[in-house]
């Protein structure tokens, strides 16, 4: 505008007529621009996992199909879509850039049909444990000249989550398979806990949870499954010092709940204020992934420690909360012990194994 504005001012002064029309042009250029920048916008950006390249030495034998193909687990190389959509019909061009994980990332086109453009690319580091988040992505659209521009913030969100690796602790090969842990359960009167439910007349007195009965304010009572099917909690550190020690803590709960389902057991995790796994998720072993992938996602809706009939807590420290929780299951007869990362003595007299940052742990 201000070049037409000149070109109008020199026209003016010296009476050269083509001036005047150079500088209709370059009025009109300038309008023809803005209308097109205003045209051009309501673009929109997506980012998805697009392929695994899986990392050597994971040995995913007897895992479900749709977790051994479909899941990214720890040092997979991830390949990522990054995809602009224009959902009002041909656009362009238009431009994106941002980061997925530490990875700086763009796209951009001349042209963007309705189905919209997209670009992929492999990021160059092995994932971690933990949710890979795309952040500080940029959209920026205007007129092909570059007269006009417009930029506005794209969402951030989650691509992929990364699992944790794992490896069979079991030291003997396993009797039962893992088609064993598709069996449901059905209360009874074996010896280790099913779960709690109100109590009804009839039931013996000794079956009932006292600490349970205190909280609710009605009588709860124990229930039993057969003997034979576990029903273990996993315990974990609820703060460790470093995210390697997170990741190695994740790693042992997940081969100690891996070994528990190809028995044909049940698993609970939870962590001093962490919200436990669901009960629906006991048997369903993507779900505990995802549980230790997030780990430790602190949560104002934690509650006390599970009934479980028995107990492995996995720690990097003496934390009284965790012990306390273990305790509570030995006193009820059940048994436990621990995996202990680092050097670190617990103030308890149960079963300790120790690992350090490698993997696997021994």
């Amino acid at each position: 505008m201000a070049l037409a504005v000149i070109l109008f001012f020199y026209a003016a002064n010296s009476e050269v007529v083509w001036l005047y029309l150079l500088a209709y042009w370059v009025a009109a250029l300038v309008l023809v621009s803005f209308v097109y920048s205003a045209w051009n916008r309501g673009f929109s950006l997506d980012a998805t996992l697009a392929g695994i390249r899986r990392a050597s030495g994971f040995d995913a034998e007897g895992l479900a199909e749709e977790v051994a193909q479909d899941e990214p687990f720890e040092l997979d190389r991830l390949r990522i879509k990054i995809t602009i959509g224009s959902p009002r019909g041909t656009r362009g061009p238009a431009r994106a850039y941002g980061k997925v994980g530490v990875t700086s990332m763009s796209i951009a086109a001349g042209v963007v049909p309705k189905s919209g453009g997209h670009t992929e690319q492999l990021l160059p580091q092995p994932s971690r444990r933990g949710p890979v988040e795309m952040s500080d992505w940029w959209l920026q659209s205007g007129d092909p000249l570059g007269l006009f521009k417009r930029i506005k913030r794209g969402k951030d969100g989650e691509v992929a989550l990364v699992l944790p690796r794992f490896v069979s602790l079991r030291a003997q090969p396993l009797v039962r398979e893992l088609e064993a842990a598709v069996t449901a359960p059905r209360a009874g009167y074996g010896t280790e806990v099913f779960g709690v439910r109100p109590y009804q007349p009839g039931d013996p007195l000794r079956r009932i949870h006292w600490r349970t009965t205190a909280r609710r304010g009605e009588l709860i009572v124990r229930e039993f499954e057969p003997p034979g099917v576990q029903n273990l909690g996993i315990f974990l550190d609820p703060s460790p010092p470093e995210p390697a020690a997170a990741d190695q803590v994740a790693r042992i709960a997940a081969s100690e709940a891996w070994d528990c389902l190809r028995a044909g057991g049940r698993v609970t995790l939870w962590a001093p204020g962490c919200e436990q796994s669901r009960p629906d998720e006991e048997r369903n072993l993507l779900a505990l992934l995802q549980w230790l992938a997030r780990y430790p996602k602190r949560s104002a809706e934690a509650g006390p420690p599970p009934l479980v009939g028995a107990a492995v807590a996995v720690t990097t420290k003496s934390d009284r909360r965790l012990l306390d929780a273990i305790e509570d299951v030995r006193t009820h007869g059940g048994p436990v012990r621990a995996w202990v990362v680092g050097e670190a003595a617990l103030q308890s007299d149960i079963e300790v194994e120790r690992a350090g940052l490698g993997w696997p742990p021994r």
